[in-house]
């Protein structure tokens, strides 16, 4: 569960201040440079000047239009959660189907996460660089996107313990280690076909989806037989 809107260093031959019109704006394209340089090197790691030379900016832009390091990451953490919301729409709409089984509303909703996670991977690496961040933004990734995250699928989960679909003490503990199993480097399809030449790079991530369903949810014969992630593409690759 790659974010299209990357954007690559401007040309020289582009007068500054000036982008075309199928570029994001100076703010919108610091902010996605921002998030990947904070996804990838943390905040004491992420330097302003290389930030904005890969947004195609001025560097002083960053000031103009964020004021200081510390306002541009929340700024990136605001653009993850825009991101986010609704895909917890999403998964909150899958828990309460009440049309669908329980392990279907799980399967589904793996999927949902897995797909997120691979339109966007740098919020998998933003996130995770939360812990040797300092407390407050820790305390701000957790309060503005874990949480919520969490609570919008926590009774899903619990329903699921209850009935022994999901093998776990406590639904927190199934929302940690299934982000943890969909939490693979983009270089995932290269690394698992180097260990395993039989695996097919371009299917990894799908294979890699059906393998952490049915390795997760633990469901009767007669639920268990969903469709493949596989066999029809639904998990983009990153």
């Amino acid at each position: 569960m790659t974010d299209t809107n990357k954007v690559a260093a401007a040309p020289a031959s582009r007068p500054r201040g000036r982008r075309s019109k199928d570029m994001p704006d100076g703010r919108q394209a610091l902010l996605i440079a921002a998030t990947e340089a904070f996804a990838n090197l943390g905040f004491d790691g992420a330097d302003l000047r290389s930030v904005a030379a890969a947004a195609g900016v001025a560097p002083n832009l960053v000031r103009v239009h964020f004021g200081n390091k510390a306002a541009l990451w929340e700024a990136c953490l605001d653009r993850i959660v825009t991101l986010a919301v609704p895909a917890m729409a999403e998964v909150h709409a899958i828990a309460h189907d009440a049309s669908r089984s329980l392990g279907d509303r799980l399967r589904a909703l793996i999927i949902r996460v897995a797909t997120f996670y691979a339109t966007y991977p740098e919020v998998r690496n933003f996130v995770v660089r939360r812990g040797a961040e300092s407390p407050e933004r820790a305390t701000l990734v957790t309060e503005r996107l874990l949480r919520p995250a969490y609570e919008t699928a926590r009774a899903l989960f619990q329903a699921g313990i209850e009935a022994g679909i999901i093998r776990s003490q406590h639904p927190a503990l199934f929302f940690a280690l299934l982000n943890a199993a969909l939490d693979q480097p983009p270089a995932f399809p290269m690394l698992l076909t180097r260990i395993a030449p039989e695996i097919d790079a371009e299917t990894a991530w799908a294979q890699l989806l059906d393998t952490t369903i049915a390795s997760l949810l633990h469901l009767p014969p007669a639920q268990a037989g969903g469709e493949s992630a596989a066999g029809d593409g639904r998990t983009p690759a990153p």
